[in-house]
C-alpha cells in the first residue's frame, strides 16, 4: 500500500469555515483527507484584538493552502519517472 492509494487526486484546503483537507477526486468526488490544527499557536502570533484574530484566521487559510499546494506538488514529482 503506498500513500498514492489513498490520495487519489488533488488535495485541497476548504478555507470556508472547515479548515479540512479534501481529496477531490477524477470525477469531482470529495473525501475528507485532514483537518488543520495549531489555531492555539497561530492565534499567539497576533494581538489578541479583532483586527488579530482576523490576521490569524488569514494566516491559518494561507497555511492551509501552503500545505495543500505542497502535497500536490509530491504527489506530481512521485508520478514522474526520474530522468537523467
Amino acid at each position: 500500500m503506498d500513500v498514492k492509494d489513498l490520495i487519489n487526486g488533488k488535495v485541497a484546503y476548504d478555507k470556508f469555515g472547515g479548515q479540512y483537507f479534501w481529496i477531490v477526486g477524477p470525477k469531482g468526488e470529495s473525501q475528507m483527507l485532514a483537518e488543520m490544527r495549531g489555531w492555539g499557536r497561530i492565534q499567539n502570533m497576533f494581538p489578541p484584538t479583532k483586527e488579530g484574530r482576523e490576521e490569524a484566521a488569514e494566516y491559518q487559510d494561507k497555511l492551509g493552502e501552503w500545505i495543500a499546494e505542497a502535497i500536490n506538488e509530491k504527489m506530481e514529482r512521485e508520478q514522474k519517472p526520474l530522468t537523467l
